[in-house]
């Protein structure tokens, strides 16, 4: 008996019955299967599309904040131009006002450095500067044991950033301040290993420091001059030899004494070539006033 389908419509009070073939059975199953197919493809269709417009939504999300992140950085070096435009032109002023006392004419074309190493400064400016400014050896010179920069401690065996200058020294030999000052510290600072050490705030932002003193000469508070003994050097502290550890700091930031060291009225103005950290021009200028002016650069000193 042949397969077929039986297809039965009833009414009100009556039916009617059709049947179909074979190929219309499969012809309806096909049509389910494509409807069914279609059905699927139209739901990951959507699906896709929703995916690819959360991540359209997640790519502009995280451009506007890299828009934003850049705006705030373009607003930062806006506002570091402007003081810095500020600070130029404050400069210029202030070396202007040091021209006008020198009674040289500026040119407002050159740059700041040139306009400095045009300036002259008289025989009682330098001496100030001489004054203030820490300069030469804190002790008789024999020599450097350690320079200043990165190096292998001698006994920690780490390596770390040598803030000063290490000075060939026996145990007996004078130390003395390198500029008028006040002394911050003076005594054992077993934190920093520098044994015996002094601490000499010179103003202006300048400081010095004088570690593994075998004594101490100066006490906290005493007022110096350029020269004062403060101490004898030894070989306190975290040391393998006698030596003195000289150190020039500019608000709080650390110098090569080396150069200072070799400092000379002579020719002053090749530190301001030399060390970049000072902003020599507004210093040279403020000098120039305080010598003009007869203003001492600190509390009088009591000459010793």
């Amino acid at each position: 008996m042949k397969r077929r389908i039986l297809i039965t419509v009833t009414g009100p009070g009556r039916f009617r019955q059709f049947t179909l073939g074979q190929v219309v059975k499969w012809l309806l199953i096909l049509a389910v299967l494509g409807l069914l197919s279609l059905a699927g493809g139209t739901w990951l269709y959507m699906k896709t599309l929703q995916e690819r417009n959360t991540e359209a939504q997640l790519r502009e999300r995280v451009l506007q904040r890299r828009i934003a992140m850049l705006h705030k950085r373009v607003e930062s070096l806006n506002s570091r131009i402007a003081l810095r435009r500020a600070e130029l032109e404050r400069l210029g002023d202030r070396l202007s006002d040091l021209e006008t006392m020198m009674g040289e004419t500026g040119d407002a074309n050159l740059s700041t450095e040139r306009r400095l190493a045009n300036v002259t400064l008289s025989a009682a400016q330098v001496a100030l500067l001489f004054e203030v400014v820490p300069n030469g050896a804190p002790l008789p010179m024999k020599g450097v044991t350690s320079a200043f920069g990165w190096r292998t401690h001698p006994i920690t065996r780490r390596r770390e950033f040598h803030a000063g200058i290490d000075l060939r020294a026996k145990g007996h030999e004078p130390v003395w301040t390198t500029a008028d000052g006040v002394v911050e510290f003076a005594g054992y600072h077993k934190r920093s290993g520098f044994g015996n050490l002094v601490i000499i705030d010179h103003g202006f932002g300048f400081k010095t420091y004088y570690g593994h003193l075998r004594k101490v000469t100066v006490r906290k508070g005493d007022t110096l001059v350029k020269g004062d003994l403060i101490g004898i050097s030894g070989n306190t502290g975290l040391s393998t030899a006698p030596h003195l550890h000289y150190e020039i700091r500019f608000l709080g930031r650390p110098l090569n004494p080396y150069r200072f060291i070799r400092w000379r009225k002579a020719d002053y103005k090749t530190i301001f070539e030399k060390v970049k950290q000072v902003p020599w021009e507004s210093f040279t200028a403020m000098i120039g006033h305080m010598a003009a002016q007869a203003v001492p650069p600190s509390s009088p000193p009591a000459p010793r």
